[in-house]
């Protein structure tokens, strides 16, 4: 047997980073020439990462000024601070934390009579928040903007990418799970469930044994190579890519990276993969494409490879279980020439909308599977047995019954109370979305190679109340965001900069760039041509060769005023908006995503369409309201940057105002002064 199998080549492959951790108080150059004798050395590096040691309270630290903190957080960040002998930051006053928890919870921008009321409200503060937290986490907007965030961790597409790039018709039935499972704050504990092993899972209704099986789509949505579909390598990278997932973004730890051979970092072996492979080698996985030479009579999307769901009962019908939706059937209609087009090339590419269909996955043909020596699909070592998954530091896996594939004990392990990873990488998640960074920084990685918490009591106390709160999102949220950390004012501080530049322990609120989809769905509401209904039915179709210029199309035009997360996200084909303003690759698993700043962001709000239609749009409202140019300024303001204007900006705003007096001009003066205020860096940043 290879050393490879026996898992004896790791001692001698480290990498330079693990060399570099392995030795750092010793003598390098002593450790170094040991590996290279091969000698095994015992050192604390070797042992699990902290993210696998047991998660336990923690004690509540002392602070000096305890009337300061309203929320438990509160007092393990004050504690760090007062350590440096330096002081938080005042509380940011009630138009900007507004907009900032109206942005963090629903991705757009409050009202102008929702700030009109916060303003109002003769509350405490504590509780005309509150209130306004509890408004936002009931709109339904809420689960568009949560939901966003967790299908960049998940990969999510419309399309399956590489050479052949098939359209995913049906991936919009599991984003639109994934918004109602955070609009009704499903627990989070079996929201994973439902996405390992939704299919195992007992159900009360036929609607909800639907949800099940709708949300094992997570499963089948990797960028696969469809011209080895069928193959030994095909299967295996789909396995590969379902572990990758899975355990990335639920447990934050790479344990694809021991496909081929040992972890080179993390305590985890080639055989422990196996016998997580083994899981869904175990499974079968309906994604409705077929490969190349496997087509269907409707081309590259074929219903017999999508999950059949049951049938609701007559009376409770749901997105048309007796027949097209209408939404659906007017797209087609709109694309008869289109599709006769196709046709005639031999490119069947548009497929019917079937509401019996999804993507998902089911207990397939029950195996272990062997290790592939370096990751040689053909090349087969030893056999463990599926659900085997010995890392040290973490609890085994439920024994796996013979008649069962392992998902359902799987799910169940990913949410054990011994299971310390969970409820961190999680936890660490929602920190991120609302601080601009996580308490680890690597929210992907919990590994060696990640970093480590830069505060790791307050992550184990925001672990712990996440469970004991029943793993709901919204209680966790809420609670975060009543804490004073998170109300902080984003002002400078001479004793804080000095201290903590970095602002690593949080003495005041980072000032964030907004993401893709707010900038655009604000410019859709500024303009007036938002609509909040969600669309129904097929939204992408076809197939892509080689090249962008290929059959496979978005059935939505990029400008459609629809909310940006129902804009079909198709791999190698991402709108030019959601490029230019760091939209994730959607084949990777991205909860973090890049912040670049770059002069084409500048020009976009000078020349881009969207841009300008909003303009205005705006404008067209502002000359429709019976008021004055002052009470017009105000508005504008209000309307784009959700705060009224102080009186040296009305009096600037009325000047530009009549600097644009072109030949009377009315509509061209105000709508190049609402683009103004669109492009500038208020706009789009949250402070």
């Amino acid at each position: 047997m290879r050393n490879h199998e026996k898992g004896e080549t790791d001692e001698s492959g480290r990498s330079a980073f693990r060399l570099f951790r392995l030795f750092r108080g010793s003598s390098l150059r002593a450790g170094v020439v040991a590996i290279l004798a091969g000698v095994s050395i015992a050192t604390a590096a070797d042992d699990a990462p902290w993210s696998f040691t047991p998660i336990r309270k923690p004690a509540v630290p002392k602070v000096s000024d305890l009337a300061w903190c309203r929320d438990g957080v509160d007092v393990f960040v004050l504690a760090k601070i007062e350590a440096k002998k330096f002081a938080p930051n005042p509380d940011a006053d009630r138009t900007t934390l507004l907009r900032r928890a109206s942005y963090d919870l629903t991705g757009l921008p409050p009202t102008p009579e929702e700030i009109a009321s916060f303003l109002r409200d003769a509350s405490p503060d504590d509780l005309a928040f509150a209130r306004v937290l509890d408004r936002l986490l009931a709109s339904p907007r809420f689960g568009e903007r949560w939901a966003r965030h967790w299908l960049d961790t998940v990969r999510y597409s419309d399309s399956v990418g590489r050479a052949i790039n098939a359209a995913f018709p049906f991936a919009f039935r599991y984003r639109d799970y994934v918004i109602d499972a955070f609009n009704k704050d499903k627990p989070y504990h079996r929201f994973i469930a439902e996405q390992i092993a939704g299919d195992l899972l007992p159900a009360r209704t036929v609607a909800e044994r639907r949800e099940n099986l709708i949300a094992t789509g997570f499963l089948t949505l990797g960028s696969m190579d469809l011209s080895d579909a069928g193959g030994e390598q095909f299967a295996m990278d789909r396995v590969d890519d379902q572990i990758d997932v899975t355990t990335r973004a639920m447990l934050g730890l790479t344990v694809s990276c021991a496909r081929c051979h040992n972890h080179k970092t993390d305590p985890i072996k080639q055989r422990d993969y196996y016998a997580l492979a083994g899981i869904f080698y175990s499974t079968e996985t309906w994604p409705g494409v077929a490969g190349k030479g496997q087509l269907g009579p409707n081309g590259y999307v074929d219903e017999d490879r999508l999950v059949k769901l049951p049938t609701l009962a007559a009376g409770n019908v749901s997105a048309g279980a007796r027949g097209r939706p209408a939404a659906a059937a007017s797209t087609d209609a709109a694309l008869d020439a289109m599709m006769d087009t196709q046709r005639a090339k031999g490119y069947p590419t548009i497929f019917a909308f079937r509401p019996d269909r999804a993507m998902g996955v089911l207990e397939g043909e029950l195996q272990d599977c062997a290790i592939r020596i370096k990751g040689d699909p053909q090349d087969r070592g030893e056999v463990p047995k599926r659900g085997a998954f010995a890392v040290p530091g973490l609890p085994p896996l439920p024994a796996i019954p013979a008649n069962a594939s392992g998902r359902l004990q799987l799910s169940e392990w990913l949410v054990a109370p011994g299971n310390p990873l969970t409820a961190r990488v999680f936890t660490n998640r929602v920190w991120q979305h609302l601080f601009g960074r996580g308490l680890v920084r690597t929210v992907d990685d919990f590994g060696l190679t990640g970093e480590e918490p830069s505060n790791p009591e307050l992550l184990d106390h925001l672990a712990t109340r996440f469970v004991a709160g029943g793993w709901s999102v919204k209680k966790l949220l809420r609670e975060l965001m009543l804490s004073r950390t998170y109300r902080l004012s984003s002002g400078g501080n001479p004793a804080g900069e000095k201290a903590d530049g970095a602002n690593e322990l949080h003495w005041r609120a980072d000032v964030r760039r907004l993401e893709l989809e707010p900038i655009r769905d604000t410019l859709l509401l500024v303009g007036g041509g938002l609509k909040f209904e969600r669309p129904e039915g097929i939204q992408v179709a076809g197939f892509g060769g080689k090249g962008r210029g290929s059959w496979l199309r978005s059935l939505m035009p990029e400008d459609a005023p629809v909310r940006t997360i129902y804009l079909p996200a198709l791999r190698s084909m991402l709108p030019s908006m959601h490029e230019l303003f760091d939209f994730p690759d959607p084949s990777q698993i991205k909860g973090l995503r890049e912040v670049t700043t770059i002069a084409s962001q500048a020009l976009f709000f000078m020349n881009n369409d969207l841009v300008e239609d909003a303009a205005r749009g705006a404008a067209e409202s502002l000359l429709a309201e019976k008021c004055n140019d002052e009470q017009r300024v105000r508005l504008a303001y209000l309307r784009a940057l959700a705060r009224e204007p102080e009186r040296a900006e009305v009096a600037d705003s009325l000047a530009f105002l009549k600097t644009l007096n072109r030949d009377g001009d009315t509509h061209y003066r105000w709508t190049t002064f609402v683009q103004a205020l669109l492009a500038s860096a208020e706009f789009r940043y949250l402070r």
